[in-house]
Formats: C-alpha cells, structure tokens, sequence
C-alpha cells in the first residue's frame, strides 16, 4: 500500500487541527501548508463522511476533529481518502497474466504482508505523529 499525497495532505492538514482549540478553515490550511485548496475540498469531505472531522459553518467556522487524537489511526484516515488500501491484491481477471484467475502462489504472502502493514497504520495514531513533529 503506497501512500499517496491523498494521506500526506490529509495528515498534515488533521495534524494542524490537533493544534488548534478552534475551527480551521481549509484557506488557512491550503495557505499554511502550501496545499492545494481544492484538493483540500475533496480529502475533507471524506475524511467527514468517515466521521474523522466536522465542520462548523459560518465566518468563524472551519473544521475540527470529530475524535481525539489518541484515537484516530493512520488507517482511518487511508480508509477515508485511498481508493487502494493493499500494497497487492491477486488479479481475479481470467486473462491476467499471472493468477490467471484463480489464487496464486503469492497470493498468502501479499496476504500476509498487507495484515502486517495494515496493524502497523492502526497503531499509528495522530496524537503518535504530533509528538514526532
């Protein structure tokens, strides 16, 4: 599993609502952070319809963290924003060209390799990241 600028983008901008006891808005954090605005739009909305922040409306509005961040994983937030969340997956084509269809001989490591990866992003939290940066 390959983390795009999707998770990176996403981490950086929820690692800036740690800080903050107020609302953020996504212009200050595309500003901040030298992220794109609208890109922030669309990593934002899912990362509110996964429940990991909400938005308050008005001037003074922005978003929030919808949980703390002892209890937000690095795999919630690849869930909310990834469309891959396997570094490999068998190929279930009939025409691939190496599982041709059926189970693989690899395909219990890639098994094997995307649990351990996947337990290692759950024991990452955000409130891990903000100690390290």
């Amino acid at each position: 599993m390959q983390l795009t600028t999707r998770t990176e983008y996403s981490i950086r901008a929820l690692c800036e609502l740690c800080f903050s006891e107020k609302p953020i808005s996504l212009m200050y954090l595309a500003k901040e952070h030298k992220l794109p605005f609208k890109y922030l739009e669309h990593l934002f909305r899912d990362l509110k319809k996964h429940g990991i922040v909400y938005s308050i409306a008005g001037s003074k509005g922005g978003y929030r963290l919808n949980k703390l961040a002892e209890e937000i994983s690095l795999m919630d937030v690849v869930n909310a924003v990834e469309k891959e969340t396997k570094i490999h997956s068998c190929n279930p084509k009939p025409d691939f060209e190496y599982c041709i269809g059926e189970t693989c001989r690899f395909h219990f490591i890639w098994g094997k390799i995307n649990d351990h990866i996947e337990n290692y992003y759950k024991s990452i939290t955000l409130a891990n990241i903000i100690e390290e940066i």
